[in-house]
């Protein structure tokens, strides 16, 4: 990458960037990045790999207008939403925003979104009198999904239904092959795309809005899979419990993941089974079809059908599982991080303190502190199996799946299916593939958990019968126990990860309801009953983004009396007892893990 590449990036996209995103930023000071362990090349790799997900032919995407102004969609890069800008190149050749992804080419392949549209960030700060930009790679983005879902429908909406409107977007779409019986057909095929999308969105996103920094990433792919791709409309319910993003440095190594620490993790395979699930619920293409089966045994589904990439969640992984805990960039108060190395140890080691496990994993309990209860119950949501009625589940391993089963197992089901066919493909192709992303999972898997903490496994580790009897039970463990849901009567527990980096993941608690550290140190009654979100400004004192301005007319957030459940910011009442010097001190201490 040319050391000019910032300069060169602002001048190309300064003209289209919209007043909205002028005011968010504020500067035109040349973007920096955090030191993450990653090159310029292996950044951009995450940004741009398809993931196989399909929301709709990009040549339409590239033909729609948009409703408040006449000018391209996408024309922008999407920073009215929050996303982030990205440079044309080899990897992103239509200059497309930072995790959105063309999967083919552009005249005939599909826009797809990638991890790093919502797990990329960037603040702002002042710096000896200058704002200061800062991109942050696996942290929490502050986009707004929703607004950005929304307006996608009502702009492919008018198109269709305007004749203008979509004589331009034929036109565009269509080029020196436009006719009318093209544009007929065209008509055809678009319309059944904004029936089946609309729908899917009038039926899915709450009245009351996710807010920027939000998404109910369990309900979207819960419909996704149990309403959508099983063609069941009753299974698609409100996604009406959204939660932040989580950060991704560190994340191949918790021994459980997803917020309610229903997913076992720490290999390869697990982190390929959890991010099937989210490309599924990020638009790939899914279509199970029923087999014949031997009277009396399981129902016998073909997964065969589905659009995910299992190469680039691979290459994906891979480099997630590379990035490191992004630096504080500011001064700090040595004195007073010893002081708060004792005070964290005292108040909040028993959670959040680094517990290794074998092969390098790091303990992740699930614990009830009196949070928001509303994403934990809707995980226990129930749905109907349709065609997948009696086919096995892994929960518990060997048991069918019922009509009325709840959807986790239904997902955890389609999960490992779509991996089961991407592994063993019908036909089979031989000879295997190691480097085909299920295979090099395995493998990589295999060595870990062999070699013992060693770079390669020994031959004496490959001979022992109890190490093979150990890998048997470990890995048997993790795939038995996928999408493992919590008990009916449970209350209402989420994961307590290890926080280094913990600064730049604002706002906090599973549901962002609370918008700095210093806020979460606070007993509940003293935190902001409500805030604005959305906003790139970032407050060093507090450690989080300034709460008095946002870019969105839905970028209040209230999470105090009178909050809707889902965005209460009661519970984790640690350190009531504490007096204002200390949590100072526990602070500072914060700032630098």
């Amino acid at each position: 990458m040319r050391p000019s590449f910032e300069v060169l990036l602002l001048s190309s996209v300064m003209s289209a960037v919209s007043p909205a995103a002028l005011a968010q930023s504020g500067t035109t000071a040349p973007l920096q990045y955090t030191k993450q362990g990653w090159t310029a090349d292996e950044r951009q790799a995450f940004y741009t790999t398809s993931q196989g997900s399909h929301m709709m032919p990009y040549s339409w995407y590239k033909a729609l207008r948009r409703l408040d102004v006449d000018e391209p969609f996408g024309g922008d890069q999407l920073q009215r939403y929050g996303y982030l800008p990205n440079e044309k190149s080899k990897l992103n050749p239509e200059g497309l925003p930072v995790g959105f992804a063309i999967d083919g080419d552009a005249a005939t392949g599909q826009l797809g979104m990638t991890c790093a549209a919502c797990h990329t960030a960037e603040i702002e700060y002042q710096k000896n009198g200058a704002t200061q930009r800062l991109r942050i790679d696996g942290a929490p983005a502050t986009a707004n999904f929703q607004l950005f879902l929304t307006d996608l429908t009502a702009a492919s909406r008018a198109t269709l239904s305007d004749a203008d409107r979509f004589q331009k977007f034929a036109r565009a779409v269509l080029g020196s092959r436009y006719s009318a019986t093209r544009a007929n057909a065209l008509k055809g095929e678009f319309g059944d795309w904004v029936k089946q999308f609309g729908e899917f969105m009038d039926k899915s996103l709450p009245a009351a809005p996710w807010g920027p920094a939000r998404l109910d990433a369990f309900g979207m792919i819960f419909n996704r899979v149990a309403g959508k791709d099983l063609n069941i409309p009753a299974n698609i319910k409100v996604a009406d419990a959204p939660v932040s993003y989580p950060f991704l440095w560190n994340a191949s190594r918790q021994d459980k993941t997803q917020w309610n620490g229903g997913v076992p993790n720490g290999l390869y395979i697990n982190a390929l089974g959890r991010n099937t699930g989210e490309v599924f619920g990020v638009f790939a293409d899914f279509g199970p079809k029923k087999l014949p089966s031997l009277p009396g045994g399981p129902t016998l589904i073909d997964f065969h059908n589905n659009s995910v990439r299992y190469d680039g969640l691979q290459t994906l992984e891979e480099k997630i599982a590379a990035l490191k805990p992004p630096p504080w960039p500011f001064d700090l108060d040595q004195d007073l991080v010893d002081k708060g190395r004792i005070l964290f140890a005292q108040y909040c080691g028993s959670c959040h303190e680094e517990r290794r496990l074998p092969q390098g994993t790091w303990y992740t309990p699930v614990k009830a502190v009196g949070t928001d209860e509303k994403m934990f119950r809707n995980s226990l949501r129930r749905s109907d199996s349709g065609i997948l009625e009696g086919a096995l589940s892994p929960n518990p391993p060997g048991s069918r799946l019922a009509k009325d089963e709840l959807t986790v197992n239904i997902l955890a089901t389609t999960v490992l299916g779509a991996q089961l066919a991407a592994t063993f493909p019908i036909p089979p192709k031989l000879p295997i593939d190691f480097d085909h992303g299920p295979w090099r999972a395995i493998s990589l898997d295999l060595v870990d958990l062999l070699a013992n903490g060693q770079t390669t496994p020994s031959l004496a580790s490959l001979l022992d019968p109890r190490t093979r009897d150990d890998l048997k039970a470990h890995i048997n463990d993790r795939l038995a126990n996928m999408f493992k849901p919590p008990a009916p009567d449970a209350a209402a527990a989420y994961e307590s990860r290890v926080l280094h980096g913990i600064w730049a993941t604002a706002p906090y608690l599973h549901n962002g309801s609370v918008p700095s550290l210093w806020e979460l140190l606070l007993p509940p009654e003293q935190r902001s009953p409500s805030f604005m979100v959305g906003s790139r400004k970032f407050d060093p004192k507090n450690v989080g983004y300034v709460t008095n301005e946002s870019p969105y007319k839905d970028g209040t957030l209230v999470a105090g009396s009178g909050a809707q459940l889902g965005n209460s910011n009661a519970g984790h009442d640690y350190g009531r007892e504490m007096n204002d010097d200390q949590r100072k001190a526990l602070l500072e201490y914060l700032k630098q893990l």
